[in-house]
């Protein structure tokens, strides 16, 4: 059954409406059920006029008139006016409907307790028979406020509750009921008869109290059911006259039960029942709830008394949760203060959270911590790979706030499905705002077993009406990490306004520095991009008129003038080619993203190879392809630069007479494409150092070679999502190796 709100109720049968079943009892309307229960009398009175509108068709056996009587004379023919002044007094215009007006009138009917309320103009007032007396005296209730006062924790405070409502009340069954965050209830506490089987510990599920019951429950804290086989008794007439429409009864405790609920209450084995809303910070709670096997009317006062512990139980509630959590935090204070004064004098986050000696994924009882600054992330601990930690930041960073937890993170992003056992609970904070910067706690999921009072949430109704079964019923639940505590979620909370004062000024400073480098860096790459676009043209001239130069006097000058044409042909031809990979770089450094579309990796191959036709015959190379090689996704123009840019390195520095070797290989989610030489290969520590603008390894001026063109090859790779990387070792050749993400078949395809 789902929640519905106040606008989704139906109207009542009485007026037409649905008979209320399964389906559509989460929408009854049970503020204005036109009928009370028969063990008391109901009128309803006009406030101005104090004429009588409504009673309900019982009222000569509890007030000894008749309703007919009774409708249209004056509150007078009933109350004496030294009682009816009081009441008027108390309940003035605007009062609330949950201020009630009690006292105890003796009528000709006999001694009567009188409970009072109003809903606009509309007086409601509810007629039972008194004793007259507070049966629990004075020093019980007492001794019962100390009690509760008294109990050192939460858990204590609802066995105590318990125990003192039951021996007030004397019902067979007295459990303190707690909702869960998904309006599920829990049974925490319980005192009953020795014969009847427990509750303890059980889950009942949320369609068991409807949404409209659960916000009614809040504004009026008592609801009485004294007799489960109990006919309701009509209100006549049962519309108000003065309106039309139905009269307002959710303040009345002789409001008619809900159908439905009676024969859920009948069907677990009640014959009578009281509940006491347990409300904190204007939230539902809890209840005391309480059942009796028979049928059995609460008398006024003591209900009176029970009301009054219910408000003294919501109060300590409150109280002794609050300590249950100042303890609990009380616990984590060294941590906390190391950790803090730790970043107060960090330069580094990443490194500072990494020492082992904060233990931060302890702090929090986590599996494993992600830390987040300045664009980089470290993760420790039981966390996932780090694909779906990029994924899990990136989603992140969606989430408004500056804290996030959950039990279950697939519920909030299905992605994290894949790794429920390493994170199924998450608490996260922003440092800032944002979340630029923050730290993540992990939990692994566990697998829990809850005890069901009869079924599971699906389970719970069946197609005719409440369900019949309320033996125990154990689920095994799975994929759900342990629930972050309170206190775990305040000291995450106080942690993040700390690492927010200690690291924010500072972020924020490194982020403007960042600004304005990149800016620096934009305005430099533009810089180069004109330099190199504005330097082809006149470089271009100069090659040609000293090729022309060479072709039309070389046969009037001496060989050394011979040797100065050859080395200003050499090196106004590598100015060309420095020139060309400058500006083919600074232009790949400010474009847009790659298109990508399938290419065929074999024709892209074929033309490179006509293109450095000359060179491979000039350097008697062997180039080997192995054959087939596949389509890959890439941008065709920048795959060929990158393609060329390898080949003509491994000719240029393969050695006399390269061996040059092209394969492709299937990895998961992507290929590997390599270009491997025999040439003499390189040590180690220079790996990374070939891949740097204008690095040449100690080369001589006169080899070939500008510097640039490895450099080009790894941003063309990371530009599609790839990477690029060298495998060798002096006296074994290299491997140059292109890992290209396929976005059809890798992690992050769909």
């Amino acid at each position: 059954m789902t929640g519905g709100g106040p606008a989704d109720l139906l109207p009542p049968t009485y007026l037409g409406g649905p008979t209320i079943d399964t389906d559509n009892c989460d929408r009854e309307p049970i503020h204005i059920p036109g009928s009370i229960q028969p063990h008391g009398a109901l009128l309803t009175a006009d406030a101005q006029t104090r004429l009588v509108l409504q009673a309900s068709a019982n009222t000569a056996r509890h007030l000894g008139h008749p309703p007919d009587a009774l409708r249209g004379a004056p509150l007078t023919t009933l109350l004496p006016e030294a009682a009816l002044q009081p009441l008027l007094a108390a309940l003035p215009a605007g009062s609330p409907d949950h201020l009630q007006y009690r006292a105890t009138l003796d009528l000709p009917a006999g001694r009567t307790a009188l409970t009072a309320h109003r809903v606009g103009d509309l007086l409601v007032l509810e007629f039972e028979a008194s004793e007259g007396h507070d049966p629990t005296g004075p020093h019980a209730l007492r001794n019962a406020v100390f009690a509760l006062e008294s109990a050192p924790s939460l858990a204590e405070l609802a066995e105590r509750a318990a125990a003192l409502v039951r021996e007030i009340s004397g019902l067979d069954r007295v459990m303190v009921y707690r909702f869960a965050e998904d309006a599920s209830g829990e049974v925490i506490a319980e005192a009953r008869r020795e014969d009847l089987p427990p509750f303890l510990g059980h889950r009942f599920p949320e369609s068991d109290i409807p949404a409209q019951a659960r916000a009614l429950y809040v504004r009026h804290l008592l609801r009485l059911t004294a007799d489960t086989q109990g006919v309701p008794v009509p209100l006549e007439p049962v519309l108000n006259p003065q309106t039309g429409q139905p009269t307002p009864l959710g303040g009345a405790v002789l409001r008619a039960t809900s159908p439905m609920h009676l024969q859920y209450l009948r069907n677990m084995g009640v014959a009578s029942s009281l509940s006491v809303s347990i409300v904190v910070e204007g939230r539902l709670w809890g209840l005391l709830s309480c059942h009796h096997l028979t049928p059995h009317v609460v008398p006024p006062e003591t209900r009176t008394a029970l009301e009054y512990l219910g408000r003294l139980l919501s109060l300590q509630v409150q109280v002794k949760a609050r300590a249950d959590t100042d303890a609990f935090r009380a616990r984590l204070q060294a941590r906390h203060a190391r950790l803090v004064e730790a970043t107060a004098h960090s330069l580094a986050p990443l490194d500072t959270f990494a020492d082992e000696a904060l233990d931060l994924a302890g702090l929090m009882r986590a599996g494993g911590v992600i830390v987040f600054f300045e664009g980089r992330w470290r993760a420790a601990g039981l966390t996932p790979e780090p694909a779906q930690v990029e994924a899990l930041l990136t989603w992140l960073r969606t989430r408004e706030g500056t804290l996030f937890h959950t039990d279950a993170l697939h519920e909030h992003w299905p992605a994290a499905a894949d790794f429920s056992d390493r994170a199924s609970g998450l608490l996260a904070v922003s440092v800032g705002n944002g979340w630029s910067e923050g730290v993540v706690w992990l939990r692994p999921a566990i697998t829990t077993t809850v005890a069901w009072g009869g079924a599971t949430p699906e389970q719970a109704k069946g197609g005719l009406g409440p369900r019949q079964s309320f033996d125990t019923y154990v689920e095994t639940v799975r994929g759900r990490a342990e629930p972050w505590h309170p206190g775990e979620l305040e000291e995450a909370q106080d942690l993040r306004r700390a690492l927010t004062a200690a690291l924010g000024e500072r972020l924020s400073v490194v982020r403007e520095l960042n600004t304005a480098l990149e800016r620096a860096n934009a305005e430099w790459r533009q810089y180069a991009f004109v330099i190199a676009h504005d330097m082809q043209e006149p470089v271009r001239l100069i090659t040609q008129f000293a090729e022309l130069f060479h072709l039309r006097y070389r046969d009037q000058v001496d060989e050394g003038a011979e040797r100065m044409i050859r080395f200003l042909l050499a090196e106004t031809a590598r100015l060309r080619g420095l020139t060309h990979d400058l500006h083919t770089y600074t232009a790949l450094l400010s474009a847009p993203p790659p298109v990508r579309r399938p290419v065929a990796l074999g024709q892209v191959l074929r033309d490179v190879l006509e293109t450095l036709a000359p060179q491979i015959r000039d350097t008697g190379a062997e180039v080997r392809v192995a054959e087939p090689l596949p389509t890959l996704h890439a941008d065709p123009a920048q795959l060929r630069d990158l393609l060329l840019h390898l080949l003509r390195n491994t000719l240029t520095f393969g050695g006399p007479r390269p061996g040059v070797e092209v394969s492709a290989e299937r990895v998961p989610g992507a290929w590997n494409v390599t270009v491997r030489d025999q040439g003499p290969g390189i040590a180690a520590e220079y790996h990374e150092k070939v891949f740097g603008l204008f690095q040449r390894l100690g080369r001589r001026e006169d080899s070939p070679g500008n510097g640039i063109g490895l450099a080009l090859c790894r941003k063309i790779a990371e530009r599609h999502g790839g990477s690029l990387h060298l495998t060798s070792l002096p006296g074994q050749g290299s491997a140059l190796t292109l890992h290209l993400p396929d976005p059809e078949e890798g992690p992050h395809a769909g």
